[in-house]
């Protein structure tokens, strides 16, 4: 067994698919709604079982993650890349290492996460780059023994179909499993995913991606992940944007392991 498999083990304890959330959103654009006061924040999503961070926002609230016996495992956000950069609409997945793992390993992470663009228009040099980036970060975290969440996020997805979509995830996917992602983070693409599944060697996590309209939608979302496949998901503003994000952290927990439709957990909750 080693570090990588070892730290996988205990994200997951003994759970069969996982709840985690992401405040890395700040590291992107600076600016979000619900990660204004970063404590709140992070201790409104303390019952989850990771939480993804940008490296100083770990650093500097260390003492959260540490307060009980089951707090969520810092997972530090790896690169930077202005397809993220929403307040200037940039479209190009031109991405840079912006804290290394071993610097997140200094500030306490436990996982890193790494995202990677490919397929945009006219692009080969770049995505050579991205390449040479992602496998850079793949040597970094092997020799520490720290594990990858590849990122496959679609940035065009709006513009394209729900199979061309599909296809993209699925591809991408296993492209970074065989580049060294250990885990990995993506859309879920519906009815097909499970083909998504079947051709990725490792953990899948879903994400929210836009804000659902109601607390309602991510359940079933969540619910019709894992009954593809999943083995959990990865939301950000479905939680620290909910009304109560403790009570809808519990909520997924009940859908995604305990078995439980989704308008009955709403209901035991008050989230309808």
């Amino acid at each position: 067994m080693s570090g990588i498999d070892l730290r996988i083990k205990k994200l997951f304890k003994g759970k069969m698919n996982l709840v985690i959330s992401a405040l890395d959103h700040v590291m992107e654009y600076g600016d979000q709604p619900g990660i204004e006061d970063t404590r709140e924040a992070i201790k409104n999503c303390l019952t989850t079982d990771a939480l993804l961070v940008p490296r100083f926002m770990l650093k500097r609230n260390w003492d959260l993650f540490g307060s009980r016996v089951n707090t969520p495992m810092p997972v530090v956000r790896i690169n930077w890349t202005s397809s993220f950069y929403y307040p200037l609409d940039y479209r190009e997945g031109n991405t840079t290492i912006a804290t290394t793992v071993e610097e997140a390993v200094q500030a306490g992470a436990q996982a890193v996460i790494c995202s990677l663009f490919l397929e945009e228009d006219n692009a080969q040099a770049r995505e050579t780059e991205n390449i040479a980036i992602f496998t850079e970060v793949v040597r970094q975290k092997e020799k520490l023994g720290i594990p990858l969440i590849g990122e496959c996020y679609v940035v065009e997805h709006n513009d394209k179909t729900e199979d061309e979509v599909h296809q993209k995830v699925k591809r991408i996917s296993r492209i970074m499993v065989e580049l060294g992602a250990d885990l990995i983070k993506t859309f879920y693409t519906g009815d097909k995913f499970h083909e998504v599944v079947e051709n990725t060697p490792v953990p899948i996590f879903t994400i929210g991606a836009e804000k659902l309209d109601n607390d309602l939608d991510v359940l079933k979302k969540a619910n019709d992940s894992v009954s593809q496949g999943a083995r959990g998901i990865i939301f950000g503003r479905n939680i620290f944007m909910a009304s109560d994000p403790i009570r809808i952290v519990k909520a997924l927990n009940d859908v995604i392991n305990g078995g439980v439709k989704p308008e009955e957990v709403a209901e035991k909750y008050s989230l309808l």
